[in-house]
Formats: C-alpha cells, structure tokens, sequence
C-alpha cells in the first residue's frame, strides 16, 4: 500500500499537468472536427485521485505494484478525452483524424476475442475505440511530448451506456448487481445497439433530403452528403479532408445545385494525394474562374482574413490558375491529354526547357503557398506574399510565352495584364 499512497501524493502534485495535456488533445480533435463537419462531443479530464487510489488498490490484488514508475506504466488513462459522436458510421473518419494530429502508440478496438465480461450477456456489449497517442512536436506543448492520452471514440448511445454500466458492474459503490439488474443492462445494451442503426439510417435519410432539396445548407450536410455518396472504398484511400474549405466555397459561388455537385464528385480521382476536397476545390477553381460566379476576394474574406490580404491572396491564386491553364496546353502539344480538373504536372517544364531546374523548384515551394492560402492555415506577411507574388507572375509569364497557341496565348497574357 505504500507505493500507491506514494503514487498518489505524487500524481496529486501533477494533477493539474495531466487535466491540461487532456485540454490540449481535446482541443486539437475538436479544431479538426469543426473544420471536417463532423458533429460529436468531445470532453475530457485527468483522473480523480479518490477514485484513482480506488481503482490501484483493487488492480493491486494482480499487480503486486513495487515501484511508482509500474503504476505509471499500467494507468494509461491519466489524461483521457472522450469523442462521443452522433452518427457511428464517422468512426473510421476519426481514426484519420486521430492518426494524423497525434502520435498512435496503440489501438484498441471493442468488442474484441481477448475481452471476457463480468456477466453473461445476450448483446455484444461495448463497440468503441481506444487510442493511446503522444503529442507531435510543438513547441507550445514541448514538456507534454512523452506523456500518453487515452482517447476513447464511440457513438453518444454507446458512451452514455458504457458509463452507467461501468460505474455499476466494475466500480459497484453500492453492492453488486443482481441477476435481474445485469439483465435489464443487458436489455440497454441491445437498445444501444439498435439506436445505432437507426442513427445511421437516420445520415442516410439526411443526405437523401439534402439530395432533393437541391441545396447544402452548411458544412455538417456537406460532410454528410460526401459520405453518403462517395465509395466507402475510396476512403480507405484517400483523405476526406476539410469540408469548411469546401462549403465556404460553396457559399462564394452560390449557385451550383446538388446535381451538379454530384457530378463534381463522380471525378474525385482515389490514386491522388489529395483529399476528396482539396480535388473537388480545385475543380471548382477551375470551372468557375472565367465565371462571374466566383469571387475569391469573398472567399478569403470568409475565412476571417482582413480585405487587403485578401486582395493579395485573390491575385496569387489568379495568377496559379492561369499557370495550370498555360501548362495544359503545353501538354496538349505533346499530345498529353491532361484532366482538366486535376493540378498538372509540371516536370514537362524543365524537360521542354521553360524553366531551369531552379526555377522548377521555386514553383513547387509556390505551390506550397498556394495550398497554404486556399486552406487558410497560414498567412504569409505582406512583404512576402508581394515578393512570391512577384515571382509567380514572372514564371507564369515566361510560360505563357512559351505556348504554341497564339491565340490562347494573348488570351492568357491579357488575364496576367489584367490581374
């Protein structure tokens, strides 16, 4: 018993350590969730250490514990964040999430062979997931790096059904349960189990809705309707990605309908590596550039950038389409028939001798910029953005003199004139 109350004086000293690591990792899924689309609580807590000392002392029995640094290496949950979400189906959604944002040391899926339950039961019991992660390197969370989280992902049915069945069975306060009370947990299990599926029947009749309504309202019907209408094989494949880009986009242009957003989706190409919208961004770029649907400005401005950043964002992402364009018609003239929708390739710049091997590779650290502002994870400062700005121009101008068209040529001088 000394080594737990040893523990125990300890862990209360780092108490506020472990509630802050779990703020943190809440924090970052929660970031995440808002930007896919996805709809689920997400909260978290470091340990109590009344029932922390409970709990030791009845592990102990198999333990045997003999130092501290044994009961730190047992109890993995010190930091646990919970991420209970609406409709089940989003489980594997959030195992991208998760593996992206954090370090994965483990996973746990439930229900799984090596578990055997307290009780017979009729239903399957708890069907979750359990994640112990590390944080990546940050500087502002540098002193929480070595430590593990637990996150544990399962419908809001499932969490709620697993706490009550938890906190009775295997922490019985009050006696344990009898055979009549284990058998009506049993019964909300299968009820559980059920609301499941009417859950994710439920997503199925919303994207329907969204369908014939032939309109999506905001990012929650976005993430929904690409789910329900993408191959669920693709996603083993390629990224979902961030569907607040995408539905702000949307909102800019206004006037594409469902159908015809369908049909965008058809092209989602799953041998890529970008995401389904990042793919889809870039065909709606695309489309809509010599359309007076778009406006950029509008774009950028609704990812809370002031409006003369703004401008200059609008003016650099101009100034890339226009390149893509002038590209595609150099490979045309190879007799390359390139996706009109897809980034192209730009390595036929040097093997034609457009550009040299240095500017080649200064167009693919712009491209990187160009990324960074559509998806608005940096702004760049102004003097920088007006210098790689510059630059762009200058390549974009000496491909677009390179072209075998003339006529597609002046058409793409006078859009760099006008820009």
């Amino acid at each position: 018993m000394k080594v737990i109350d040893d523990f125990i004086r300890q862990y209360n000293k780092e108490f506020d350590f472990y509630q802050k690591l779990s703020q943190i990792v809440a924090s970052k899924i929660e970031d995440q969730l808002f930007n896919l689309g996805i709809k689920a609580i997400v909260t978290h807590r470091a340990k109590r250490p009344d029932r922390l000392k409970d709990k030791l002392i009845k592990r102990n029995e198999d333990k045997k514990y003999q130092t501290i640094g044994e009961i730190y290496d047992d109890i993995v949950d010190l930091a646990g964040i919970r991420v209970s979400l609406y409709f089940p189906s989003e489980r594997e959604i959030i195992d991208e999430v998760i593996n992206e944002l954090f370090k994965v040391i483990k996973t746990k899926t439930f229900p799984n062979e090596a578990y055997t339950p307290k009780y017979e039961k009729r239903f399957s019991g708890y069907w979750a997931t359990h994640y112990r992660v590390k944080l990546k390197e940050e500087t502002s969370t540098k002193r929480y790096f070595d430590t593990l989280a637990e996150i544990q992902v399962a419908s809001v049915l499932m969490h709620a059904w697993s706490e009550v069945e938890h906190d009775l069975v295997y922490k019985p306060f009050s006696g344990n349960l009898s055979k009549e009370e284990l058998a009506i947990l049993d019964e909300i299990n299968g009820l559980v189990l059920s609301g499941e599926i009417a859950l994710e029947r439920l997503q199925s009749a919303m994207a329907e809705r969204t369908k014939k309504q032939n309109e999506i309202k905001d990012k929650y019907e976005l993430t929904n309707f690409l789910l329900s209408n993408i191959n669920k094989d693709y996603l083993n494949k390629v990224k979902l990605g961030d569907t607040y880009l995408l539905n702000n986009y949307l909102n800019t242009i206004k006037k594409l309908d469902v159908n015809e957003f369908y049909n965008y989706i058809k092209k989602v190409n799953v041998d890529l590596p970008e995401s389904v919208t990042d793919q889809l961004l870039n065909m709606l770029l695309v489309e809509f550039y010599d359309n007076d649907k778009i406006n950029l400005k509008s774009y950028f401005k609704n990812l809370h950038i002031s409006e003369k950043k703004a401008s200059g964002f609008e003016s650099f992402v101009r100034c890339w389409v226009i390149l893509e364009k002038a590209v595609r018609e150099i490979l045309k003239d190879e007799q390359i028939r390139p996706n009109k929708y897809l980034i192209p390739d730009f390595k036929i710049l040097k093997e034609k001798q457009i550009l040299t091997l240095k500017e080649a590779d200064e167009l693919r650290q712009l491209r990187q910029i160009r990324n960074y502002l559509l998806h608005g994870i940096e702004t760049p400062a102004e003097e920088y953005l007006k210098d790689s700005y510059q630059r762009l121009k200058s390549l974009t101008t000496k491909v677009v003199d390179k072209m075998p068209t003339n006529t597609i040529k002046e058409k793409l001088k006078k859009e760099l004139d006008d820009l």
